[in-house]
């Protein structure tokens, strides 16, 4: 038999297939997505939109009132607001917060992020990255969550260096852009592209949330929803 008659024969079998209902994806279903069709039951697919908050905690890295107020990209504003939100956000579903901090004498949290940060959960440190800094990698490894949220300024600087270091750890990133500022749209973007290139998700506190608790009749959605007013303009 040569090629062509073979490569004929199986477009005849996929189309025979077809008029039978059987397509690839009826071939290799699962029981369970099987009976979930049967039923009509909407089922979200792996890999999909989907994020599990069980396995997500948040850094929130020098966001702090004099540096937050150098910021030309997203400004104090705006930036604040945000930040304030995706910790709101985190709050509700549960989720860890890392507040890692920068400075000697440390300069205070911005005032949104003030109401979740404790002794407990807030780190100072001198490197650039909070990878170089023990205290902080230990702390974010008890938890055991391997999806890592990176809010912060400045974008080139501590959030770069956070992103990178944090994917090479074997973390799933995102990166926060509505959380995140820089002095210069230059550098930010040049940031961005890097990490990116590198394996991290851009997202936004609307888009990451919605992805989260996607469900808004229901508490924890519901909930979440009403925390993102602030961003709606509500």
């Amino acid at each position: 038999m040569n090629q062509t008659t073979r490569r004929r024969d199986v477009l005849r079998g996929g189309f025979a297939l077809s008029l039978l209902g059987l397509g690839a994806g009826s071939l290799t279903a699962t029981p369970a997505a099987a009976q979930d069709a049967a039923s009509g039951t909407a089922v979200a697919p792996v890999g999909g939109s989907i994020l599990d908050p069980r396995d997500v905690q948040i850094l929130f890295a020098d966001l702090q009132v004099p540096l937050v107020a150098t910021s030309r990209t997203v400004t104090a504003e705006p930036l604040g607001r945000s930040a304030g939100v995706l910790a709101k956000v985190a709050s509700i579903l549960e989720m860890p917060m890392l507040f890692s901090v920068v400075g000697e004498p440390t300069p205070p949290l911005i005032p949104e992020l003030l109401p979740f940060a404790t002794d407990g959960n807030t780190i100072f440190r001198k490197p650039a990255s909070p990878f170089s800094h023990p205290p902080t990698v230990e702390a974010l490894a008890a938890s055991g969550r391997r999806t890592l949220v990176i809010a912060g300024f400045a974008a080139e600087v501590v959030v770069l260096h956070a992103a990178l270091d944090a994917i090479a750890a074997g973390y799933t990133v995102f990166t926060v852009v509505d959380a995140i500022g820089s002095q210069s749209e230059r550098t930010e973007a040049a940031a961005f592209r890097e990490m990116e290139r590198a394996g991290a998700v851009p997202t936004s506190v609307l888009s990451l949330t919605t992805r989260l608790a996607p469900d808004f009749d229901t508490p924890p959605g519901s909930q979440t929803f009403a925390a993102l007013r602030p961003l709606l303009g509500g």
